[in-house]
């Protein structure tokens, strides 16, 4: 299926202007070779004079008469006009009050971002207006952030309230202090970032995530209210005035160029052998990774299952961020946040799932721990686009650590597909998807095929069921070569660790 965007050619086919901007952050080597390359890193010109003949379907977008658009809340799937925005906002009963906006982050935060944003903010303060909600600014980089402060952007920030932020993940994965007369209470926030799963961003299930660009985003934070629409209405200002927003303006590229003092940046040791790291055993934010066990040469067999998760399981519901965050260097003591977010199917629950040693439920990781020093290893089972959402190793390292060996799903998000392979898991899809429902929460797993284990070949899963009876079903999956050779070693970094150990 195949698709073009007819509004420009430079979003098909080759932009000249990303010469512009790796020669701009010290990359003239690239963008030489990328120009003497340009012919061929567009479409054809029969392509672009009769695209019908080359494409399954084409859509032509008028950029004239595109809408911005709002996603949310709790998924970025969720799209709506910003002309139908405030009536969602009051047919669905969200919170229309606006407690805080948020721009920036790895998304949403170049410097023609900041640069649009920040017109916002200058003429809102020219026309006497301050930001009605908490307002946060978090760039994407150093460099950014030094070009921007440079250029006077961020003062224009300042003056209607506005914070700036370190730059790192932040507020997207519920890293900041956020102020709430009740952390539990009802709430909106609207922010630029790409996720917006629920309590992604504070850990409270009741704060409504909505998205939208930068400038929307300054734009409604000045108003304080969701249903304020700046390309129609109209605001009060301090001195009791009705002003418009004016439409942003921004630049691709720093005037001046790109700057930067102090990029953070250190190089490796050149002889990394003789670096050692030293870490406090009592530690409970930092400690050392022990390798994982290569496979055993064997199929894998009478495994509980562990969940069977039901609907949306991102890699927020695998492994939650925000306070657990601190934890991100000591494995053991983040994996007790290893799918507390996930629903699980026979209980609808969340954090509960039962324990097939001794009958009871309890939270996700103390039944996992339980199956560990029973030496037994578990198998999760999930819905559709299994660990979508960021791409955090600990959903894979987690569950690898406590011992599960199979996520079996209806389908996985690509990122997270490769997370496992990458630690050693056998990451597989239904062949059949209905096969989903045969799975029953006292079942017993076999996985068979494992010593055949070869690219484009399925494997076999025996299902066990309390009653003795048994299905057999077919499992796909993806390897290639070089995936399986880390499942068999027990995880890339194994392998890596091997070739460093010939080499030196």
């Amino acid at each position: 299926m195949g698709a073009e965007i007819g509004a420009t050619t430079s979003i098909f086919g080759y932009d000249h202007r990303m010469a512009e901007y790796l020669r701009g952050t010290g990359r003239e080597d690239v963008a030489t070779m990328t120009d003497a390359i340009a012919a061929h890193l567009t479409g054809d010109p029969e392509v672009y004079a009769n695209p019908t003949a080359y494409f399954d379907q084409v859509i032509e977008i008028n950029l004239d008469e595109l809408e911005p658009h709002i996603n949310g809340p709790f998924t970025p799937d969720l799209a709506w006009p910003l002309s139908q925005f405030a009536q969602a906002v009051r047919e669905h009963g969200w919170p229309a009050q606006l407690d805080v906006g948020l721009i920036g982050s790895c998304t949403n935060s170049s410097y023609e971002d900041i640069s649009r944003s920040a017109s916002i903010a200058a003429q809102a303060a020219s026309k006497k207006l301050k930001a009605q909600s908490e307002f946060t600014i978090t760039p994407g980089s150093e460099m950014v952030r030094y070009t921007v402060e440079r250029d006077g952007l961020l003062e224009h920030f300042d003056a209607i309230g506005g914070v700036v932020l370190a730059n790192a993940c932040g507020p997207c994965i519920g890293q900041w202090a956020r102020h709430s007369d009740d952390p539990q209470r009802k709430n909106s926030i609207i922010t630029s970032f790409n996720r917006n799963f629920a309590k992604r961003n504070d850990g409270n299930p009741n704060t409504h995530a909505f998205v939208a660009s930068p400038e929307i985003v300054t734009a409604l934070a000045i108003a304080g209210d969701l249903t304020f629409n700046p390309m129609t209405d109209s605001l009060v200002n301090t001195e009791g005035v009705e002003v418009t927003l004016d439409e942003p303006q921004g630049l691709a590229f720093p005037p001046k160029g790109f700057e930067v003092a102090d990029s953070g940046y250190q190089a490796p040791a050149i002889d990394g052998a003789s670096v050692k790291v030293h870490v406090n055993p009592d530690s409970d934010r930092l400690q050392l990774l022990d390798p994982f066990a290569p496979w055993e040469g064997t199929d894998l067999t009478g495994m509980p299952l562990l969940i069977k998760a039901q609907g949306k399981c991102t890699t927020d519901h695998i492994s939650m961020a925000g306070p657990w965050l601190k934890y991100r260097g000591h494995l053991d003591n983040i994996s007790n946040n290893m799918l507390i977010g996930a629903v699980n199917a026979y209980t609808g629950q969340t954090n509960s799932v039962r324990n097939q040693l001794t009958g009871a439920y309890g939270a996700v990781p103390d039944v996992q721990r339980a199956y560990k020093a029973a030496g037994l290893g578990s198998v999760v089972v999930g819905d559709e686009n299994y660990g979508e959402g960021s791409s955090r190793e600990h959903a894979a390292m987690e569950p690898r650590h406590l011992g599960v060996r199979v996520i079996l799903v209806r389908s996985f998000a690509r990122i997270h597909e490769t997370n496992l392979k990458k630690q050693g898991m056998l990451a597989l899809t239904f062949a059949n998807k209905a096969d989903y429902d045969l799975i029953q929460e006292n079942d017993r797993m076999d996985v068979l095929g494992l010593s055949d284990f070869r690219p484009g070949q399925p494997l076999r899963m025996r299902l066990t069921h309390e009653d003795g009876s048994a299905h057999e079903l077919q499992l796909n999956h993806s390897y290639n070569e070089a995936q399986i050779a880390w499942f068999r070693a027990g995880g890339a970094l194994n392998i890596i660790r091997a070739q460093a150990a010939s080499h030196s």
